[in-house]
């Protein structure tokens, strides 16, 4: 459309341009300068008026502008609500609504497969079993006895740092610690457990 406007500028430009010349040719050069005068003080008015319009539409940019910075209307947050109205757009669209409607849809869809209703039973009891065994292993024998030592050699370790033995001592109950919990066979210990 604004093509046309632009095909409709230039046509009234050149048909101008042509009365301009035919005008030209039929008045004598005196009349012509004298039109020629008019016009140039005409344009001059013109472009003095709109350097005027520029000169307050600037005032009034920058008082609007400071009015925001007393407001405290950032530049930034300008920006967040023209975002906001934007996505809000967005969302009320037509085509994000059809769309939505049909994502809806196919999650009904799916959800009342026989595979989707088979997997989520299995994830429930894969989740209920995983989380009996590690009941069961929180109860074990095995973990209690690492539970222990480890309790134990931070015990030792937090005495004797608190305490005022020397280094050399604290150092030989971390390794023996260490030792004690390499040592420790686990899998006779949940094994014993299991069985029991």
């Amino acid at each position: 459309m604004a093509h046309n406007n632009d095909d409709s500028f230039y046509d009234s430009v050149e048909a101008a341009t042509q009365e301009y010349s035919s005008e030209a040719q039929s008045v004598d050069a005196a009349e012509q300068a004298r039109r020629e005068e008019i016009w140039r003080t005409e344009l001059a008015k013109l472009e003095e008026e709109i350097g005027t319009l520029k000169s307050v539409l600037n005032a009034k940019v920058n008082e609007a502008t400071e009015l925001k910075r007393k407001l405290g209307i950032t530049t930034i947050v300008e920006l967040k609500e023209d975002l906001k109205h934007g996505i809000q757009a967005i969302k009320e669209s037509e085509t994000v609504q059809k769309t939505n409607e049909k994502l809806h849809q196919w999650g009904e869809t799916i959800a009342s497969t026989e595979a989707y209703q088979k997997t989520t039973s299995s994830l429930k009891e894969f989740g209920a079993f995983a989380s009996r065994k590690m009941g069961d292993l929180k109860n074990s024998n095995a973990f209690k006895s690492v539970e222990g030592k480890v309790g134990g050699a931070y015990s030792s370790i937090k005495r004797q740092v608190s305490g005022s033995q020397s280094d050399e001592n604290v150092a030989s109950d971390l390794n023996s610690c260490t030792n004690d919990l390499t040592d420790l066979d686990l899998s006779t210990d949940i094994e014993k457990d299991h069985v029991a």
